[in-house]
């Protein structure tokens, strides 16, 4: 897709509550992601922002890590529902975008530098929102 470029490694990861966590990286999808969380089905699905289907495994129960696992499988238009149903559910009043948007949205937002306390104290004091 022109002007929509992600990491090469990207994951989107769906939960029970049909909320979306998008990670840069294999890497960074398994560090952040908890075996406890995984064993107990948390997640109900994971892909890449082309419908490549991933697999999610705690191999060594609830304490050990989390394995992420390529498949060969592709399912595009299961991918499409879910972001459909992800800004349906969790965007309400924006337009719903495909999955390479969808996940460069939520990476740019989850990026973005945050002021800490101080900063927004001063801005309110201040008059500035």
């Amino acid at each position: 897709m022109i002007g929509v470029e992600l990491p090469p490694e990207t994951v989107l990861v769906f939960d029970q509550e049909e909320d979306l966590i998008v990670f840069e990286s294999f890497a960074h999808a398994t560090n952040y992601l908890e075996a406890m969380d995984v064993s107990e089905g948390e997640y109900t699905a994971a892909y890449s922002p082309e419908g490549r289907v991933l697999v999610l495994t705690a191999p060594e129960g609830p304490e050990g890590r989390v394995v992420l696992t390529r498949t060969a499988r592709s399912d595009r238009a299961d991918l499409e529902r879910r972001v459909a149903r992800y800004w349906r559910r969790h965007q309400m009043g924006r337009s719903p975008r495909d999955p390479l948007r969808t996940a460069r949205f939520l990476m740019d937002r989850d990026n973005r530098p945050r002021a800490g306390w101080l900063s927004r104290v001063t801005a309110l004091l201040r008059g500035n929102r």
